[in-house]
């Protein structure tokens, strides 16, 4: 009998130190899972964001520690308790998130929005509020989103999502965003003034945001926060209603490369630093998620030399030029005109593997990829680069064989 509850003693030993060894993946998540407009909507986006988000922990070994705050716990007191109980280590993760709805003010000079939790008082913590709280527990990294807004569109988000055959998650994606630098990420669903848009199948940035996640671990080789928060932007304005309203997200990004990382090399595609270990952290940026317009580009002209410096094409530039190409709401003159940029990105003879949905069904020059989404742009509703399927040429800049993925209308 003595040897049995010493066996049980060291096993339960055994699991606290393990569980001590491993670092924490905090997740705050608060919605208005009982509001008479939104009530499906954040559900299911409380749903989704645990579902995603305890993957990527258990992904990169953290251990989850979710916390959820909905119901009679939906109040701006559970959430000050919930903050100011939060004991980080150094090496933890800390994730706050916001579905429900939200409001600015006049006398409120921030530029992301105020939580609508008490609509009977004025003591509503702004979305930045939280984030700088949460920054103050230094952890390695904290992630803010606030998907809020007082207006529901009635569209609906599509719910299929397909993958091309012989793609899978890479968990090498995940390290990179929340391993390989420290500080930390704010983003919100709208710029100051904007509502964002809802439907009974989620909320437009929530959908967008997570679709960008599972596309890029799919699809992508290299991914950084500004990146994906811009491909997330490219991907809500393919629902309609949220293209209409000119519903734009924001975010800062304020985070520097963490040279005490000891991820292998061989699990992660490391992106060559701009600066020396020893350079002080980046200064924050901040963007309303919107690429600037790039200027064209003369078809068939010479592409310009490669500096030593070069870095590969921006996934979210690309996808963001592909979608312009089959953008419905655009004219045709637009959309054609839009084609003299491409040699921003491929070379002028690249080869392009086209799959709809999950099936390759053409190997097709890259002039007729452009006149295929001139004629086709009714019936394409999203298209996605897939890097890992694609070849640059020897600078690095420009794809020699490019693979993308067509999301056609049901």
């Amino acid at each position: 009998m003595r040897s049995i509850v010493l066996f049980c003693i060291c096993l339960v030993s055994l699991t606290t130190l393990r569980a001590q060894s491993q670092p924490t993946f905090h997740v705050i998540m608060v919605g208005a899972t009982e509001d008479k407009t939104l009530a499906r909507a954040c559900q299911l986006d409380i749903l989704r964001f645990h579902e995603q988000f305890s993957k990527i922990a258990e992904s990169i070994g953290y251990v989850y520690k979710p916390g959820v705050l909905v119901k009679e716990n939906f109040s701006n007191d559970a959430i000050r308790k919930s903050i100011l109980g939060l004991t980080c280590g150094a090496e933890d993760i800390v994730v706050f998130y916001y579905t429900g709805h939200g409001f600015n003010l006049t006398k409120y000079a921030g530029n992301f929005p105020i939580m609508a939790i008490d609509t009977t008082g004025d003591g509503n913590f702004p979305l930045m509020l939280i984030h700088e709280e949460l920054m103050k527990k230094k952890a390695r990294f904290c992630l803010t989103i606030g998907d809020c807004c007082n207006k529901v569109i009635d569209e609906n988000v599509p719910q299929d999502r397909s993958m091309v055959k012989g793609t899978a998650c890479n968990p090498a994606i995940f390290r990179q965003l929340f391993l390989q630098q420290r500080g930390g990420v704010i983003a919100a669903s709208s710029k100051r003034g904007q509502v964002s848009g809802a439907a009974p199948g989620g909320s437009f940035y929530t959908w967008s945001l997570l679709q960008s996640i599972d596309y890029a671990c799919h699809y992508n080789e290299r991914v950084t926060w500004e990146q994906l928060l811009d491909d997330t932007q490219t991907r809500m304005w393919s629902i309609q209603a949220a293209r209409q309203a000119k519903q734009e997200s924001i975010f800062t990004v304020g985070l520097a490369s963490d040279s005490t990382t000891t991820v292998p090399d061989s699990q992660v595609a490391v992106v060559p630093p701009s600066t020396p270990p020893s350079a002080a952290p980046v200064a924050p940026v901040d963007s309303n998620a919107v690429a600037p317009a790039q200027p064209a580009m003369v078809a068939g002209a010479p592409q310009p030399a490669a500096p030593a410096s070069a870095q590969r094409p921006d996934f979210s530039d690309v996808n963001g030029f592909l979608n312009t190409l089959a953008d419905e709401s655009l004219t045709y003159a637009v959309r054609t005109s839009k084609q003299t940029q491409a040699g921003q990105y491929f070379v002028h003879n690249a080869r392009v593997k086209v799959y709809v949905n999950a099936t390759q069904v053409a190997l097709i020059p890259l002039d007729q990829l452009m006149s295929r989404y001139s004629t086709l742009a009714k019936s394409i509703r999203q298209v996605n680069i897939v890097e890992r399927l694609s070849k640059l040429d020897p600078s690095g800049r420009f794809y020699t064989e490019v693979a993308v993925q067509e999301i056609w209308n049901q």
